[in-house]
């Protein structure tokens, strides 16, 4: 018994440390995207962007079924704020695990951002349902894997 457990935390320890794309790669892949989706002759080009904070595997749970706490309100606070400005560009850079979901689909939920284009940099696991969240915002949606 005591190896199948040790066996389980080595492997979700293992599966943590899995090293993917750099915060900095992502933002280029998704600033790139974004710039070749404007008109041409754009002379104003700016992306937004939020990280969904991971606080680790129980902390992400709990949070998951508070439907993504305050990361939900800061997120859906920032896209406002995009729209205010008149952006048409935002980055969620998403923390590989279901909160991402909880936090978009609560940050979203009632929004209208039309003409928004969001790009979410996470894992293929949520891809689907972030998707929804985002296309029921009426935003277009583009994934980055993180991997």
């Amino acid at each position: 018994m005591k190896r199948l457990v040790a066996l389980a935390l080595i492997t979700l320890l293992a599966g943590c440390a899995t090293q993917g794309k750099s915060e900095s790669q992502i933002f280029d892949e998704a600033a790139t995207a974004h710039v070749m989706s404007l008109p041409a002759g754009a002379n104003k080009v700016r992306l937004h962007s939020v990280k969904i904070a991971s606080h680790g595997v129980i902390g992400d749970m709990l949070a998951t079924v508070l439907g993504g706490g305050a990361n939900a309100g800061q997120l859906r606070q920032e896209l406002l704020n995009a729209q205010r400005l008149g952006d048409s560009g935002f980055l969620i850079i998403g923390a590989r695990s279901s909160i991402d979901v909880a936090v978009v689909e609560n940050a979203c939920e009632g929004l209208g951002l039309q003409g928004m284009n969001i790009y979410y940099a996470g894992t293929e696991a949520q891809q689907d349902k972030v998707r929804h969240a985002v296309e029921k915002a009426q935003a277009r949606f583009h994934f980055i894997n993180t991997q």
